[in-house]
């Protein structure tokens, strides 16, 4: 069963209405969800540990340290809230690259 195969059998076992983004890496689900989900879940009797972040908490977690994002395959999401994380990781990014105010 390939990855995206195992997040979205995952997210038939919690409320995928309220779902915003969902990702995989290795043994980890990284579920963003209004509404918490379990802390691990067992697809075709394979568990999963999940990370799981309440969607206004997941955007601050990705501004502290962008691998939040980056480090996880994303099979699942909502457009709006897609674009909302790559807005944060473009001003990130836009930020690094401007050259810092002196005195």
């Amino acid at each position: 069963m390939d990855e995206k195969e195992v997040v979205l059998k995952a997210l038939e076992q919690v409320d995928k209405w309220y779902v915003h983004l969902a990702g995989i890496n290795g043994e980890t689900l990284l579920i963003v969800s209004k509404k918490p989900v379990p802390e691990s879940l067992v697809v075709e009797g394979k568990a999963y540990k999940v990370k799981y972040y309440d969607p206004d908490q997941y955007i601050e977690a990705i501004k502290r340290d962008e691998n939040e994002f980056r480090g996880y395959r994303v099979y699942y999401f909502i457009k709006l809230y897609m674009r909302k994380v790559l807005e944060v990781l473009a001003q990130m990014e836009l930020e690094s690259m401007s050259p810092e105010s002196g005195p």
